[in-house]
């Protein structure tokens, strides 16, 4: 029996959030990605829309509640670490309405404010991939939320 060629697609949701022209950023705990700058994201979980994971997943990362008001792009690559697998990143745009910076230190080193300017001048190797994110984000990319549609168990 010849090998099966297929491929697996993993959604991954997020957001670049803006307060007072800086945007927040996590340093990743985890060993894949240890010490690297990434926006809050994350997988999305079964039964979840890409929005519920968004803020899920920065709510977890950051312990910030936020509002998403747009969407910055949409990213699609070929994992580093897992040869069959492609992952989509939806990035949204989120603005901060509630909580305060508080994360779990097993996951997540730290969590700091730049100035985009400050993101760019980074090296690629001190970054999870996120350089054209964060262009995108500064080239004031903002396509309309609505464009993301979530089918809920549809019969």
């Amino acid at each position: 029996m010849a090998e099966t060629n297929w491929t697996e697609y993993l959604v991954v949701a997020g957001a670049v959030i803006e307060k007072d022209g800086e945007i927040v950023l996590v340093q990743e705990a985890r060993p894949m990605a240890y010490g690297k700058w990434n926006t809050p994201a994350g997988h999305i979980e079964i039964g979840e829309s890409p929005l519920e994971g968004a803020k899920r997943e920065v709510k977890e990362e950051t312990g910030l509640e936020i509002e998403i008001t747009g969407i910055v792009g949409v990213y699609v690559g070929k994992s580093l670490f897992f040869p069959k697998r492609i992952v989509a990143k939806i990035a949204f745009k989120g603005s901060v309405v509630g909580g305060k910076v508080e994360f779990d230190k097993n996951e997540i080193l730290d969590v700091k404010w730049f100035k985009p300017s400050e993101v760019l001048a980074m090296k690629d190797s001190e970054l999870r991939g996120i350089r054209k994110e964060i262009e995108d984000f500064v080239a004031g990319k903002n396509y309309p939320v609505d464009v993301v549609r979530f089918k809920r168990d549809e019969k």
